[in-house]
């Protein structure tokens, strides 16, 4: 994330403006003074802007310009304003979730499934995935929800081995994430938790083979118009898709993914609602996430495979709350983990449980405040095990400990600000020429998808000599690790820090957060507020350290800024045949 000024705002309200005088001069001019506002909520994520009651009434008149569909460039609903495009992708992606969410399913082998679940979830604290595997197997579309360590892959490993299990044909099933570094995380996840239970030889072998891979990827879109091969007229060949970390999909690119899924096959989000939305428009997961309501129907179903299931059921329940669950015992950060009792308290934004975390969990969490250079220098003196596989010319050792620590920021300003300071520090410890370009160790991220050389948005590099002793590029591969010449690479930054938001998807053994350097203004602060933070927590495995004030980081645990979405009310409407 970088600053983005007022004055990007007006001009792309200015060219609105001159846009919309072409046709409808006078209607225009009554648009104007809203366009600033609404291209600057954009920018942070929202949908719309509210109006006041004057307002509203001032631009019902606005006609050809302002309308109540989506056939005009402003939409007017009540008192909330849209960008036409803005009100019809989210339009149109409810549609698409309600048309999945009501597709027919076969009956599950209730007897089998639940001879599988009494026997895959038998440890302790792992009702829950249980319940969400259950519940799963009865939905078409299915959001399960939760924080770190609480087996949401786990869950969907055992949830693909009950689909699989007795089936003469193997279904076909893609996994797919917003990022390449993510799909991937996700994949080795999976292959991981395939070794915990009892599977026959022919299912395991079928779900070994899955590989992660970006959304992008999955429905081959190309630049630079950025059109899907697979849309509704050539959907995916799938029987099942899961997506993890959908809280990083913006609604544009969920609605191209939803449209490509034929009717008929499952789909599974896994994210948590928590961390940070996507950079671009929309918080879906926020819109789908709710407590668990079964109908009488579900209920009943449920209850003959999955006799001690823990939901509730109500009369009428809201769309979509019998297709969501969320796992909530972690089982990597318990109440003796520093991590997750200040993840926890965070979210629930309990000030005083965070300052009891940092109390309690001294070595665990810490504040800090000093410059820069003293910043690179203690990072430089935490990465010795990394520099030592560097200067051994060890691959392999490398990626393993270039997750040791991170820095993350809320700007990228920032970010880049700390790898320009990393660089002075490695040049003082003789690891970096000042005239150049490429050094052994240097961390790269890729910021575009390059699908000739195979590398995707998010996939993290390391700069290391290849056996000749020429420096390459080096990347994670399905087996191994594979390099790329320096020269083929075109679109990455170094990467020693990164933002919060380019961090979702990976784990590091310590965070080190930076505050924002300058505070822009906008409607969603311009800097830390609760989901970052919570996001940036969340990255830790062992350490966790703010390098930044305590009322900074308390201020932040409090501002909760939600995104204004009409998606919730939508699928209530295209639930219900209104749409």
């Amino acid at each position: 994330m970088s600053a983005i000024s007022v004055e990007a705002y007006q001009a792309a309200a200015d060219a609105a403006v001159m846009l919309l005088q072409r046709h409808a001069p006078q209607a225009a001019g009554c648009a104007a003074p809203y366009l600033p506002r609404l291209f600057a909520a954009l920018s942070d994520g929202h949908s719309f802007i509210w109006l006041d009651e004057a307002e509203a009434a001032a631009l019902a008149a606005a006609q050809p310009v302002v309308g109540s569909g989506g056939d005009t460039p402003l939409v007017l609903a009540g008192r909330r304003l849209f960008l036409g495009r803005m009100w019809q992708l989210e339009r149109d992606l409810a549609a698409e979730i309600v048309r999945l969410a009501k597709a027919p399913l076969a009956p599950a082998d209730w007897m089998r499934a639940g001879r599988n679940l009494q026997d895959w979830f038998a440890g302790q604290g792992s009702e829950g995935q249980r319940d969400a595997a259950a519940l799963a197997l009865l939905q078409p579309f299915m959001l399960i929800s939760g924080g770190p360590g609480t087996g949401k892959t786990t869950t969907v490993a055992k949830l693909l081995g009950l689909l699989c299990d007795g089936e003469a044909q193997m279904p076909s099933i893609a996994l797919a994430a917003p990022t390449g570094k993510a799909a991937a995380h996700m994949a080795r996840a999976l292959h991981r938790a395939l070794a915990d239970f009892d599977l026959s030889e022919p299912v395991r072998s079928h779900l070994l083979q899955l590989e992660g891979q970006t959304v992008h990827r999955l429905l081959k879109l190309r630049p630079p118009q950025m059109r899907p091969l697979f849309d509704a007229e050539q959907p995916l060949a799938l029987d099942v898709l899961i997506v993890d970390e959908a809280s990083m999909l913006d609604i544009a690119l969920l609605l191209q993914l939803l449209r490509a899924v034929p009717t008929g096959c499952r789909v599974v989000l896994l994210g948590d609602e928590n961390q940070l939305p996507s950079v671009g428009a929309g918080a879906v997961l926020a819109a789908l996430a709710q407590p668990t309501l079964l109908g009488e129907d579900t209920a009943r179903e449920l209850q003959a495979m999955l006799p001690q299931h823990g939901f509730q059921t109500a009369a009428l329940p809201l769309p979509l709350s019998q297709n969501v669950a969320r796992l909530k015992v972690s089982h990597r950060f318990g109440d003796n983990s520093g991590i997750g009792c200040l993840a926890r308290a965070v979210a629930a934004e309990d000030v005083s449980a965070v300052w009891a975390a940092f109390d309690r969990f001294p070595d665990d969490l810490q504040l800090r405040e000093r410059g820069s250079r003293e910043q690179a220098e203690a990072i430089y003196a935490l990465q010795a095990d990394y520099w030592q596989a560097v200067d051994a010319g060890d691959v392999a050792q490398a990626f393993a400990r270039q997750t040791d620590v991170v820095v993350l920021a809320a700007w990228r300003d920032d970010a880049e600000a700390f790898n320009q300071a990393y660089r002075r520090c490695l040049q003082q410890h003789g690891r970096v020429r000042a005239d150049a370009p490429w050094f052994a160790g240097q961390v790269l991220m890729i910021e575009r998808n390059d699908y000739a050389l195979n590398v995707f948005n998010g996939d993290i590099g390391l700069v290391l000599p290849d056996e000749e002793g020429v420096l390459s590029a080096w990347f994670a591969a399905a087996q191994g690790y594979r390099k790329i010449p320096l020269s083929r690479l075109s679109s990455y930054a170094t990467a020693f820090a990164m933002t919060v938001h380019k961090s979702q998807g990976s784990e590091y053994r310590d965070v080190w957060l930076l505050p924002p350097s300058v505070t822009m203004p906008s409607e969603s602060g311009g800097g830390l507020n609760k989901a970052l933070l919570y996001t940036a927590v969340t990255r830790a495995r062992e350490r966790f350290v703010f390098w930044g004030s305590r009322a900074a980081f308390q201020t932040a645990c409090t501002a909760d800024e939600q995104r204004r979405s009409s998606l919730r009310e939508m699928i209530g409407r295209a639930w219900g045949g209104e749409l």
